[in-house]
């Protein structure tokens, strides 16, 4: 059912030794007024070492919203999301980052999607505010596929429904994001080996909770493009290195989720070489040749594309190996386990 008037919000912040970014993200929310329902903030702080309790102190002695400051020890940012869920109250969960400046109407705009329609989250526009000008093949339709990297959202200024029948729909990121806080709550949160744990690229959480919103028939979203938030990208992030490496980190993620990626496998009836279903080789095999034709094209960006999806899988196959290399092991400290619980005869 859509929300009636009396609509609360609470908002979410996840942070890391980003101080004087958070302090500028704050500002808008100091800065806030809700008209027709009640907002606050909860941000948490992920084991920062800088000053950021102060700044967030700060934040909340001029804010006409109540701003309330949590400490996750556990590294990674499902933790983080998960302890904020515990503290949230409000109807709808609205989440965004650390370096990220709200458009003035944009929670405004969240609370209007949530009270016309029957749906269980909200995502918009997640637009650049550039340290370093990009180059303009990145800027196009095509370069937009690679965007991964600098957490930018642009479907385009026509809304659209997200529907269990909408194949190859590209969905919300975190820093433009909010759900319906109980749904949330219903399906158990972030999972928590997903989410830059331990301060690596793997991330992963905002892709794999909305599988679960699938499973549990809870998939009914919008996306509404005057949702907008102007996001941070620093120019160390537009370089090669970093956009290797992120890829690499996204296969990585993709092989933790591979049972949920591949649900619809029977993991008993497919063959595994090294804990990879042999398919994936063979997907593997076709990305490399599609990659080996663009150095044919005169099209630098369709051979950059292809070699970081081809990096991908790289990392989706590594991450199988480590977890298939693992796993004697583990059985071997399982059986040990249980020799030593057992008593004797």
């Amino acid at each position: 059912m859509p929300f009636g008037c009396g609509m609360t919000v609470s908002v979410l912040i996840c942070t890391c030794n980003r101080a004087a970014r958070l302090a500028r993200t704050l500002d808008y929310f100091v800065n806030l007024k809700p008209v027709g329902y009640t907002a606050d903030l909860v941000v948490v702080d992920n084991r920062s070492t800088d000053e950021t309790a102060q700044a967030v102190r700060d934040a909340a002695s001029r804010a006409s919203i109540p701003i309330a400051y949590a400490y996750e020890p556990q590294q990674g940012k499902s933790f983080a999301l998960n302890h904020g869920l515990r503290l949230a109250t409000g109807d709808v969960l609205a989440l965004t980052d650390d370096d990220v400046t709200p458009a003035p109407e944009w929670l405004d705009r969240i609370v209007d999607a949530f009270r016309g329609s029957d749906i269980t989250f909200v995502g918009g526009k997640v637009l650049p505010l550039w340290e370093k000008e990009p180059t303009a093949d990145l800027l196009t339709r095509r370069g937009q596929d690679i965007w991964g990297p600098l957490a930018l959202v642009d479907y385009g200024d026509a809304p659209f429904d997200y529907t269990l029948d909408g194949a190859g729909q590209r969905l919300p990121v975190g820093a433009n994001l909010a759900f319906r806080r109980a749904i949330v709550e219903r399906i158990g949160g972030w999972r928590p080996d997903l989410g830059k744990v331990d301060n690596t690229l793997i991330s992963g959480e905002d892709h794999e909770i909305f599988l679960r919103l699938k499973r549990a028939d809870a998939y009914r979203g919008v996306y509404r493009p005057d949702v907008v938030v102007y996001h941070d990208v620093p120019a160390s992030r537009l370089t090669p290195r970093y956009f290797r490496r992120w890829f690499f980190a996204w296969g990585q993620t993709a092989g933790l989720m591979l049972d949920d990626l591949y649900g619809f496998v029977n993991r008993a009836d497919v063959p595994h070489v090294a804990g990879v279903p042999r398919f994936l080789y063979r997907q593997f095999a076709a990305q490399i040749l599609q990659w080996c034709r663009t150095w044919t094209m005169h099209d630098p960006l369709e051979r950059w594309v292809e070699q970081l999806y081809t990096i991908r899988f790289v990392g989706l196959i590594w991450e199988r190996w480590q977890l298939w290399l693992r796993q004697p092991a583990r059985r071997l400290f399982e059986r040990r386990a249980l020799t030593e619980a057992t008593p004797a005869p």
